[in-house]
């Protein structure tokens, strides 16, 4: 008996979390050139988005099976949703309990390493399914 073919190919997901981690250790490199809690603050802005990203990979990607479809949909929704809320809780948490962050910073992270997700499976060149 053969295996479901998926149909998505995680590989994809996997390279735009590694570049959004490494995106994220650039602009907290890049921010420290500005002060020590600019790189700090824009940090934490990659790590929400990442967190948000990796959140969504989860849920959207753990049904792969040929016969699953509709599990698919749901799970993307799932993780959409889930995304936004983690990333919500999270700039609150950021926001309350980190009293020296940089906003303009912070946000900065945040945008830069969400648009390379977002951005990256344009420039893919693919929709991310197997021939």
């Amino acid at each position: 008996m053969s295996q479901p073919r998926p149909l998505v190919d995680r590989s994809i997901v996997v390279r735009l979390l590694k570049l959004q981690l490494v995106l994220t250790l650039g602009v907290t490199l890049a921010g420290m050139l500005a002060g020590l809690w600019a790189g700090f603050s824009a940090g934490m802005g990659g790590v929400i988005a990442l967190a948000g990203s990796g959140y969504f990979a989860l849920q959207a990607f753990r049904h792969a099976g040929a016969t699953s479809a509709s599990h698919i949909v749901r799970s993307f929704f799932k993780g959409e949703a889930g995304r936004f809320v983690l990333t919500a809780a999270l700039f609150a948490v950021v926001f309350a309990a980190v009293k020296s962050v940089q906003a303009v910073w912070l946000l900065t992270g945040f945008i830069l390493v969400h648009l390379v997700g977002a951005w990256g499976i344009l420039l893919a060149g693919t929709t991310g399914t197997k021939k």
